[in-house]
């Protein structure tokens, strides 16, 4: 089989997540389905290339097959609202300082550490987009 081909079946299945592809069990036959032709994939080179994209779909498939979780789902609501660029620098900073505060609340009452932990990680980009508006001031 020739790399593009492999590529091209890759990017269907990709792009059918979610529309035409609901189910996970479903996502993951495909992605076997892909194996199985990525162990035909001519060239030594490129038949690496398809067997590591196999790497990524299957954490498609793991992040598929995990219920999600609403503290996490939560968090990252804040964290969008929290990093809108409408606003002055003063708004903006003000904005992310209390989506920081608010995903730490829901972190620190998720059931798991895992959940709090991946709750908490929502924060770094208000982190940095705190930066860079200070960093923004400073330059002026």
């Amino acid at each position: 089989m020739e790399y593009g081909d492999f590529d091209a079946a890759r990017r269907r299945v990709v792009r059918a997540w979610g529309t035409e592809i609901t189910d996970p069990e479903e996502l993951a036959a495909a992605v076997e389905r892909l194996r199985e032709q990525a162990a035909t994939v001519d060239g030594e080179a490129d038949q690496a290339k398809a067997i590591r994209y196999l790497k990524t779909l299957d954490d498609l498939v793991l992040e598929a097959r995990t219920p999600e979780s609403v503290p996490v789902r939560q968090a990252s609501d804040v964290m969008m609202r929290a990093s809108s660029p409408d606003g002055t620098p003063a708004e903006r900073r003000a904005r992310a300082e209390a989506g920081m505060a608010e995903i730490a609340r829901i972190a620190y009452a998720a059931p798991t550490a895992g959940e709090r932990d991946a709750a908490l990680e929502m924060n770094e980009t208000l982190v940095q987009i705190i930066e860079m508006i200070d960093l923004g001031s400073a330059e002026q």
